[in-house]
């Protein structure tokens, strides 16, 4: 039985968003990662300043592995539906 076109179009749009969102994920952490690091490094003298910015870049790669794994698990679940 042939799916409806409606279906196969919803299907290749959320791959392409999850191709998208592999390539962004990382990019964006990689960017918010560097940025708190140059601050951090900017404020050696303040800790709490120091301390705001280890916990930023704590809670970036944190929210980056949970959204690569997000993306990762619904493409291996899309990829079911070939």
């Amino acid at each position: 039985m042939q799916q409806p076109e409606f279906i196969t179009n919803a299907l290749n749009l959320l791959r392409a968003i999850l191709n998208w969102m592999l390539i962004l994920i990382p990019v964006a952490a990689g960017a918010a990662i560097a940025y708190h690091a140059f601050m951090k490094q900017m404020e050696e003298g303040d800790s709490s300043h120091s301390a705001q910015h280890t916990r930023a870049i704590k809670n970036i790669l944190i929210a980056g592995a949970i959204g690569m794994s997000a993306s990762v698990i619904a493409t291996t679940v899309l990829g079911f539906f070939r």
